[in-house]
């Protein structure tokens, strides 16, 4: 630790965390709050335990409901919903989805604000500044993180594009960390998300932006998070919910503070393009992009070093057959567990040489353990094909 560089740790948002933690939401509302902003999935049904908890406070929440992935005009559209009401906390309740909603609302109610598709150059000072109107985020389910990050992905029809909001703003003011809300989701939202957290502590583990704040809640994370991902898939057992949701957490803390890698990146390209799942994608990219890493790894650099405890981490829990590729066993349980390949999402093979060159530049790319070229991620783009 002593010749270790300096390094920073990020972690703004008050968290609570554990199964029932959700019916505490009206003790961190602010003093005297009358209007909610509370923004649910479309169908709603996880987030119903939340809002009764607010209605037993006497409250009735404006609710915004969140109809897929967000992007500019989504947003702008949330804050035109509420009529021009200025609502005393936003409450965020479901995937990584509705809580980036959440975030970026209430950074825009903050400010009187909407957004341009050149949100890029949005006042650098305000996205430093705490929100003035809180974000409460409530996650339903075990994946993204985002309820301790400080950055909202948003789509950019125009441009065919996804990108990221970020600052302090950003951040929600608290997290409530619930595994009940998450039981009920659908089994594939589960594998989805599940999937997605994995992919996110093993990468923040071999970043090149990796700090020891980063190793210490993603290390551990790896194997409890390729466990529980099995448990829940295969036994739906709650202690397996419990678990996922903390590896979750640990996750977003992780990326928060350590950075991603070329699984992300690509991901974030291909999002762009196809309807496909976030973290369904990151799940099929994972193995290719760990054998692409490997392989170009110096030996005995502790890059390949931390590539080589994932790996055999993975190959543990999932084994594979006899003499095969140590990632074959997860690849192979994807596929028992219907996990689509890219062909699958009408991303075309033909596409894939300029997915990869807009891949290089990607902000999780550029902490990728290795460097990697548009023909390295080509190929893993193939490999995932």
């Amino acid at each position: 630790m002593a010749d270790a560089p300096a390094f920073s740790i990020a972690c703004p948002t008050r968290i609570r965390f554990g199964p029932g933690t959700h019916r505490e939401l009206p003790a961190f509302l602010p003093a005297e709050a009358r209007t909610i902003a509370f923004v649910q999935g479309q169908g709603g049904s996880a987030a119903e335990p939340v809002l009764n908890c607010l209605r037993e406070q006497g409250l009735d929440p404006v609710v915004l409901r969140c109809a897929g992935e967000p992007t500019v005009g989504s947003v702008n559209a949330a804050c035109e919903a509420l009529n021009g009401a200025v609502p005393d906390a936003v409450v965020a309740c479901g995937g990584g989805s509705v809580i980036d909603t959440g975030k970026v609302l209430s950074f825009l109610l903050s400010h009187n604000l909407r957004l341009g598709e050149d949100f890029e150059t949005l006042d650098a000072h305000l996205l430093a500044t705490p929100a003035r109107v809180p974000c409460i985020a409530l996650p339903t389910t075990a994946g993204t993180g985002a309820e301790v990050t400080a950055n909202a992905v948003l789509g950019v029809p125009s441009r065919a594009a996804k990108i990221s909001l970020r600052g302090r703003a950003i951040t929600p003011e608290v997290a409530l960390v619930d595994p009940e809300l998450m039981r009920s989701a659908p089994m594939p939202v589960k594998l989805h998300s599940g999937l997605d957290a994995v992919t996110q502590v093993i990468e923040a583990y071999v970043s090149a932006a990796r700090t020891p704040f980063s190793d210490a809640l993603s290390r551990p994370a790896i194997a409890a998070g390729l466990d529980a991902l099995r448990r829940v898939i295969e036994t739906d057992s709650p202690q397996a919910m419990c678990d996922l949701s903390w590896v979750s957490l640990s996750s977003g803390l992780a990326l928060a503070n350590g950075g991603l890698g070329a699984a992300h990146g690509l991901a974030s390209v291909l999002g762009a393009c196809s309807s496909a799942p976030h973290g369904a994608l990151c799940g099929r990219l994972l193995p290719p992009v760990l054998r692409r890493n490997h392989a170009l790894a110096a030996v005995g650099d502790d890059a390949q070093r931390r590539l080589s405890e994932s790996v055999g981490e993975i190959s543990r829990i999932f084994p594979p057959h006899h003499g095969a590729d140590p990632l074959s066993g997860l690849e192979r349980w994807m596929d028992m567990q219907g996990l689509p390949r890219l062909a699958d999402w009408s991303i075309h093979r033909e596409s894939l040489g300029d997915l990869a060159v807009a891949a290089v530049t990607a902000s999780s790319s550029r902490k990728n353990p290795v460097p990697l070229t548009a023909k390295d991620l080509a190929e893993i783009l193939q490999d995932a094909f």
